[in-house]
């Protein structure tokens, strides 16, 4: 029986090898058919961007109601009390630093690269003979690098990538991010850099290309999504946009780049967040007032600043992006524990405009072209970071904390040149407040940045203006 099982471990022993070979085989023939592809014709495109999402610039002012204005008591009669219950957001584990060193094994004979990723401590081990450089920009040297990375093995090193992926549920931009400080630690210029991603951005099946212009090489990629203030190519009915880890770049003379695709690079970069980024050790305090009902109330709150500085580089993307966004575990910690103590007993409509009036009134206003001369969407961290915020940042707030303290639905309302929310209530007369019907349910208006005005009061003159719904 033994010499039976272990017959049989070493024919599964020969067949796991020969599949192994086989795939090494098979990856090998696309990387060689796609090579080729490379040394053929390249044609000049020409860059061009969107600027942003709104057809006009938002008011510099906004109306305020000058003093408070109480509740319609028939609404608060026919409003049930608001519901705490919501399940708990979950606390995210921050992984150890010692990272790969299992499960991965490492040649003696490689070379190791140790670098800071918003105040984790990453270990790269790489096969040395990746580390070569190229003397000039050509479509041919470009090929040349493809080919050479190729017939290296870079396996350890691609399995370390997605170890870390996993383990700070990296999305698709904090993942670029990393590979290319991982192409800068090991090449010290962007050229290489851009060329590095390039070929594990693919090898990881990312629709990504490479292009030139001059003696600067960029790397572009398909999106799911649109970017704004970002440069991109026309490809066959598909945009490429140009990824920087500055996370915009606009002006761009034309761009020599390839048509043909590796077989397996066929999935478009999302930015969207699937789960709660692992990149939160450090974080600051802050202090927030607002008064409701005659009454002030003072918040200690706690948010991320690795958060803060990652999204600074983040590429304006689809306001959807922003709505859906859930990294904010520290916020979720003390703000929300906060905002429900003060919510407890109250009606839901109550509840939902405190949550209205502590955004109008917690934050200044000013809008991105008088704070940084372009548009810039805010995550909640920034809101608490930046001085100033301006309607679609307090929007999206405003969005989250109904959703993740109430769990009631929320609508983005996107005008030409402004942004407000709409929130589906329980038991709601719709004669007596701002709404619109929307999949045959009464969706009430909420706006953050009409200071002191309750929930179902639009501003005069958006009243009757056309908005695009995001969900």
């Amino acid at each position: 029986m033994a010499l039976s099982f272990y017959a049989w471990g070493n024919d599964y022993a020969s067949w796991l090898k020969e599949e192994q070979n086989s795939f090494k085989n098979y990856k090998k023939s696309l990387d060689e058919e796609f090579s080729a592809a490379l040394k053929k014709d390249w044609e000049a495109f020409n860059a061009m961007y969107t600027p942003n999402a709104y057809v006009e610039p938002k008011p510099i002012t906004l109306p305020t109601l000058e003093k408070e204005q109480p509740l319609d008591m028939t609404v608060i009669d026919n409003s049930p009390l608001v519901d705490l219950t919501q399940e708990p957001l979950p606390q995210e584990r921050i992984p150890e630093e010692k990272i790969i060193k299992e499960a991965i094994k490492i040649d003696i004979s490689f070379k190791k690269v140790a670098f800071n990723f918003y105040s984790k401590n990453i270990e790269i081990n790489y096969n040395p003979h990746i580390g070569f450089l190229i003397t000039s920009v050509s479509k041919d040297s470009i090929a040349n690098v493809w080919a050479r990375f190729s017939n290296i093995d870079n396996t350890s090193l691609l399995s370390q990538i997605h170890t870390l992926v996993n383990q700070y549920h990296l999305n698709d931009w904090a993942t670029y991010l990393l590979v290319h400080k991982i192409g800068m630690e090991i090449y010290k210029t962007d050229n290489m850099a851009n060329l590095f991603t390039w070929y594990v951005l693919t090898q990881m099946n990312y629709d990504v290309k490479v292009g030139y212009s001059d003696q600067n090489i960029y790397l572009l990629s398909n999106m799911q999504h649109n970017l704004f203030q970002v440069a991109f190519l026309n490809i066959e009915g598909k945009k490429y946009y140009v990824l920087t880890p500055k996370g915009k770049i606009r002006s761009i003379e034309s761009i020599y780049t390839y048509k043909a695709l590796h077989s397996n690079a066929k999935n478009a970069l999302s930015f969207a967040f699937k789960q709660p980024l692992l990149l939160n050790s450090v974080y600051n305090n802050k202090a927030l007032h607002f008064t409701y009902n005659n009454q002030s109330h003072t918040l200690e709150t706690k948010y991320s600043s690795d958060l803060v500085a990652f999204y600074k580089t983040f590429p304006q993307s689809d306001y959807s992006i922003y709505f859906h966004a859930n990294n904010s575990s520290l916020i979720n910690n003390s703000l929300l524990v906060q905002l429900k103590a003060l919510l407890k007993n109250k009606t839901e409509i109550e509840a939902v405009n405190m949550l209205l009036r502590f955004t109008q009134t917690a934050f200044a206003y000013q809008t991105d072209k008088e704070q940084f001369n372009y548009e810039k969407v805010f995550f909640p961290e920034e809101t608490f970071f930046y001085p100033y915020s301006d309607c679609e940042d307090r929007t999206i707030l405003f969005s989250y904390l109904v959703k993740h303290i109430l769990g009631l639905e929320v609508l983005g309302l996107k005008y030409s040149d402004h942004m407000a929310a709409a929130v589906k209530l329980s038991n709601l007369n719709p004669t007596k407040l701002d709404g619109f019907i929307y999949k045959n349910n009464y969706y009430t208006i909420a706006d953050p940045t009409y200071m002191n005005a309750n929930i179902g009061m639009s501003m005069p003159e958006y009243k009757h203006k056309k908005f695009d719904i995001i969900k």
